[in-house]
């Protein structure tokens, strides 16, 4: 597999043993999709469509379950975890793939309803997903994601993630003398024309942190 962002790659065959070797365009490492355009596409369609699968799972087998709890933890502990598996590599960061991830939990939260009472919130009695989550009480998967990125960052600094690499990567920024500081800013985030740099888990962590208001304690 060659990975490139080129659009027409430098076609090469590589050989052991003589042997032509078979180029591929993706493959699993860990349990992560990596593809050879660095693209998260087919990770997340191949998570959502599992995640799916055993979502409608849970629901055909709950019907005579009336235990909220129980329902719950087989969701927190046969769905959700598959939506956060690695995600700190693979996290969506646009909408439309944000939106395919959280539907499934919207099923889910939808279904929990019914569960209580006895119908659906769509139309006529329509309720916000917001308003659905808070009263599980259960928490959004997009910020599930900010918490696990934020953990991501507190591993760093508490020495649990042992890597310089990723440690020479990460710039606090320090307050220049007669300027105010700026106390949105944590860390510094360096320029690049790169797109696929800017979308790196390093760099997306840093930044989802600089937006947060309050931020939380790191060290």
């Amino acid at each position: 597999m060659t990975f490139t962002y080129k659009r027409e790659k430098v076609e090469y065959t590589y050989r052991i043993d003589n042997i032509p070797t078979q180029e591929i365009s993706s493959t699993k490492d860990l349990g992560v999709i990596v593809s050879n355009n660095l693209s998260w596409k087919e990770h997340i369609e191949k998570t959502t469509k599992k995640a799916y699968s055993i979502l409608g799972c849970i629901i055909r087998h709950c019907d005579t379950i009336h235990d909220m709890d129980a329902i719950l933890l087989l969701y927190k502990s046969l769905v959700r975890s598959i939506l956060e598996y690695g995600s700190i590599v693979w996290c969506p960061q646009t909408q439309v793939d944000r939106n395919r991830i959280e539907n499934i939990q919207k099923k889910f939260v939808r279904y929990l309803f019914y569960k209580l009472n006895g119908f659906y919130p769509k139309y006529p009695n329509y309720i916000p997903y917001n308003s659905l989550i808070e009263n599980v009480p259960i928490d959004s998967v997009q910020s599930r994601f900010s918490q696990n990125q934020i953990q991501f960052l507190k591993n760093i600094f508490s020495n649990q993630i042992d890597s310089p690499y990723i440690l020479s990567n990460i710039n606090i920024q320090v307050p220049k003398p007669r300027l105010r500081p700026n106390l949105s800013t944590f860390f510094t985030l360096p320029g690049s024309r790169n797109d696929h740099y800017l979308k790196s888990p390093i760099y997306y962590a840093m930044q989802q942190y600089n937006q947060l208001v309050p931020k939380p304690v790191l060290f």
